[in-house]
């Protein structure tokens, strides 16, 4: 699948206009809390859900179209999304308004690309891409409950089915459920390998369970730290064989709760799937920027009010970089991205 390569927003929540950003293989997305990065990541959820035919649901959830255009419709009347990918002439654009009621109507769609010899990549594959967050490794996670042991197609976005899917991959895809395990290992040193079958009462369920190493006991994962458990759902989703893969990743702050070595682990996995997989990742952690090259990164920033991005520079970093890591010019505030009174 082609990857995206310019898009353009306007009228998304703190984006009121983003016009022809280019994406890379890689897109590390920096900036001070409130700056708009996971509002530029929840704009790929909100047109998955305008492709899936589920707007209604989409604008219920949000709370009304005042929530989701900038500022309300008494200042944006119209939010357009276009987006355009490698392959020259794949083009989709949506343009919305407000209704009376508090909803939005999708008032013109167009593509520039498909052809009675091509998909429609937006229609026909809704799972092109997808968003991810496991922020939620509480006690009540999803991801620590039992899930249905054929809820396996894909990595949910909360990961509620990790375990099913890992049970997948050990009994079909054996040589991606090694390199997880191996990889989870270098990260938890006590972990030996899951436990995955189907519970004993009951046959359509399943849980995550682990063995520890060097010993016959195992535990579920009610045991495991939130780290553990959100690295090892990253090693799953990065890991998972290509052809299960999305062709574009998007993750908000995936580095929550990672031991520093697990962040050195993770920005090797994004780097990694890149290579077939676009990733789109928002981050707070100077330590994982560290991994990247300065053309990786994309810094957030409210001007007047609204989100922009601004990719950085390689060639005008140079002279800064033979003395700084690229987390400390963050931290130093010479590339942006810290907050700023207005």
């Amino acid at each position: 699948m082609s990857a995206l390569e310019n898009i353009t927003i306007k009228g998304f929540k703190s984006i009121g206009s983003i016009e022809n950003l280019k994406l890379g293989p890689i897109n590390v997305l920096i900036g001070p809390n409130g700056s708009g990065k996971s509002n530029f990541i929840e704009a790929f959820s909100f047109l998955r859900e305008i492709t899936s035919g589920n707007l209604k649901d989409y604008v219920d959830r949000a709370g009304g179209a005042d929530k989701i255009l900038h500022f309300g419709s008494r200042t944006t009347e119209e939010l357009l999304i276009d987006i355009s990918f490698d392959d020259i002439a794949n083009r989709y654009t949506v343009v919305l308004h407000a209704t009376d009621t508090d909803m939005l109507y999708l008032s013109s769609e167009s593509d520039h690309f498909w052809n009675a010899h091509s998909d429609s990549d937006i229609r026909n594959h809704p799972d092109r891409w997808r968003v991810y967050h496991f922020h939620d490794t509480s006690s009540t996670s999803p991801m620590r409950k039992t899930a249905d042991v054929n809820d396996n197609r894909y990595l949910r976005s909360d990961a509620s089915n990790l375990s099913a899917f890992l049970y997948y991959l050990h009994e079909k895809h054996a040589a991606s459920y090694n390199l997880i395990r191996r990889t989870v290992q270098q990260v938890a040193p006590f972990f030996d390998d899951f436990l995955l079958q189907p519970l004993a009462l009951n046959n359509d369920k399943i849980r995550l369970e682990w063995r520890h190493k060097k010993s016959e006991a195992y535990f579920d994962a009610s045991s495991l730290s939130d780290g553990s458990l959100r690295f090892i759902a990253l090693a799953t989703l990065f890991l998972q064989p290509e052809s299960l893969r999305p062709s574009i990743i998007l993750l908000d702050e995936p580095e929550l709760g990672l031991h520093p070595y697990a962040i050195t682990m993770l920005a090797s996995l994004v780097k990694q799937a890149s290579i077939k997989t676009q990733v789109i990742l928002s981050t707070q952690s100077s330590l994982l920027i560290d991994h990247f090259q300065p053309e990786d990164v994309l810094v957030a920033e409210r001007v007047d009010g609204q989100t922009q991005f601004t990719r950085l520079n390689a060639t005008r970093l140079e002279t800064w970089l033979e003395d700084y890591s690229l987390g400390q010019l963050w931290e130093k505030n010479e590339i942006g991205g810290r907050p700023v009174v207005e």
